[in-house]
């Protein structure tokens, strides 16, 4: 769990290592980087890297020694049991198995912003970086990380930036101890709720970031991504989704405009409009303009 790290961020570029990558993909607004890497039984250090560094084993298990910039520890790497390493601290890992490991590496500003801390918070989560962890939403976070970096879909910084923004809110969760349910503090009030949906109704087309929604009501990301779903039952990127949608449903069936001027009118290619279509509409645009043409 530690020499694979070096490929993410590229910081000892020829420095030997066991570890083999095997897939890589990025979200280069972002500064988002995940690899997925192979190798056999080895010792491995890696230095200091400016990165949160989340690590999980997949296929099988493997044996384990590490020191993750907050003490050693040790145990059996489980499939879909997450490390956390620790921001700007050196590494080492001694693995003794052949295994497979996926890593996300997200820059320490972007969590920041997201949890809306200080610019110099060195983003310790305690005990998650002394030990393995198991968490059946960050599992499944991850994965859908992994799953939406792959689709190479301009429109996705929303829904990484959201799953990114619920991914670090339950790290400080779990990091925390916490055991009692979290109050609920309710949605967005309805002045916050009408002019975020005005702001994304006037700008569907351009891609629009979790933080710029969430400063439109002066709200830290991850609590707008919160806030914003208890208020409409889903997060944002789907109801921007669905508001792109609903004008391309509209533009289709009352205007003459063709099928990529649409398409640029709510911020998509022709081929990410077609796809969204045949997702939630179980047609083409081209079907559908047919159908309910006025």
């Amino acid at each position: 769990m530690g020499g694979a790290v070096e490929g993410i961020c590229a910081l000892a570029p020829g420095r030997a290592s066991i570890e083999v990558l095997e897939a890589q993909r990025q979200a280069t607004p972002l500064a988002l980087n995940m690899v997925e890497s192979a190798g056999p039984p080895g010792h491995v250090p890696a230095p200091p890297l400016p990165q949160l560094v989340i690590s999980v084993a997949l296929h099988h298990s493997f044996h384990y020694r590490c020191d993750l910039g907050a003490g050693p520890f040790s145990g059996q790497g489980i499939p879909l049991d997450f490390v956390l390493v620790r921001p700007n601290s050196p590494t080492w890992c001694q693995i003794d198995e052949w295994h497979r490991l996926r890593f996300l590496g997200m820059p320490l500003s972007l969590a920041r912003t997201l949890l809306g801390r200080n610019h110099d918070d060195p983003l310790d989560f305690g005990r998650l970086h002394r030990q393995q962890n198991r968490d059946a939403f960050i599992a499944q976070a991850l994965e859908a990380i992994w799953q939406e970096l792959g689709q190479g879909d301009d429109t996705s910084r929303l829904f990484l930036e959201t799953t990114i923004a619920s991914l670090l809110a339950r790290l400080e969760r779990l990091a925390a101890r916490q055991t009692t349910p979290v109050p609920n503090h309710g949605g967005l009030t309805a002045w916050q709720s009408k002019q975020v949906m005005d702001y994304m109704r006037a700008h569907l087309d351009r891609p629009l970031s979790l933080r710029e929604l969430a400063g439109v009501v002066n709200l830290s990301p991850w609590h707008f991504a919160r806030t914003f779903r208890e208020s409409h039952g889903l997060p944002p990127h789907r109801c921007l989704t669905h508001l792109r949608l609903e004008m391309a449903r509209e533009l289709l069936s009352q205007s003459q405009q063709s099928v990529t001027e649409i398409a640029n009118a709510v911020g998509y290619s022709s081929q990410h409009l077609a796809r969204h279509f045949r997702r939630h509409l179980r047609c083409s645009p081209s079907e559908y303009r047919r159908q309910h043409r006025h």
